[in-house]
């Protein structure tokens, strides 16, 4: 029966100067070790040293199955040397021409997702024992995630079609780039097949009427302050919570 970890969590932290922008990652092991999103580079050293912990080496990795291609959860896929990259055929095919307004996903990343070795995969298709893909788009055009059985209890791991427990709350991710109904479908489907969630940018939770039951701690150090300028408060940052939260829908539509 094939395990499911979370090897980084991520984290939803946005400012008026960019976001954090920090996906999960999950570590899938049974027959084939599956590495779940990559991450961007400036998590690279960090990867390598969370594999080490669990006695695992970038070599090691048999896939890397990118919930979809947005520069956050993709970028380090030549990392793993020996892995096949499981992409949606939908999501490897939008990549090459994106929209305009898609910041998440610059002109070049299909010139780097194609430098690898790509395997598409599509909806029901198991790729390890008790490891099926489940297609939910929405967020992007070709979001994807994995449920994996443990028994009678089904684990998604679910990328930005439900990236945390909000979103849950919600019924609809933070961000849409493609299709707000493909979105919320995705997120219903999510929830009615799965008992516990693997998140793009929260930690491991279960949905249990209307709330989050979270199953591990989280944190998160932030160095670098910029120094204390004149009339500045300390550190000449400014800390608040109370930013509202609702989905920004990027396009209008799958037309546009």
């Amino acid at each position: 029966m094939a395990t499911i970890e979370m090897l980084l969590h991520g984290f939803t932290v946005a400012s008026d100067q960019g976001s954090f922008a920090f996906c999960g990652i999950s570590l899938i092991r049974g027959a084939k070790n599956i590495v779940v999103d990559a991450a961007h580079v400036g998590r690279r050293e960090l990867i390598r040293e969370k594999l080490a912990v669990k006695g695992l080496k970038p070599e090691d990795i048999d896939y890397v199955f990118l919930t979809h291609a947005h520069w956050d959860h993709s970028q380090n896929v030549d990392m793993f040397p020996n892995a096949k990259i499981l992409l949606n055929p939908k999501e490897r095919e939008y990549v090459k021409n994106p929209r305009a307004s898609d910041w998440a996903t610059p002109k070049w990343t299909s010139a780097m997702l194609e430098m690898q070795p790509i395997q598409e995969v599509r909806d029901g298709e198991e790729i390890d024992d008790g490891v099926t893909v489940i297609e939910t788009p929405g967020h992007s055009r070709g979001t994807q995630g994995l449920l994996v059985r443990q028994g009678d209890r089904v684990v998604a791991a679910c990328g930005d079609a439900l990236p945390n427990a909000w979103a849950a709350g919600h019924g609809l991710p933070r961000i849409v780039f493609w299709d707000v109904d493909e979105a919320r479908a995705s997120i219903r489907k999510l929830l009615d097949r799965a008992q516990a969630f693997y998140p793009g940018h929260d930690r491991p939770f279960e949905w249990q009427a209307g709330h989050p039951k979270y199953l591990e701690p989280t944190s998160i150090r932030i160095f670098g302050w910029p120094d204390i300028g004149e009339g500045e408060g300390p550190g000449g940052m400014v800390y608040d919570a109370g930013q509202p939260r609702e989905t920004l829908i990027v396009g209008s539509g799958k037309g546009d």
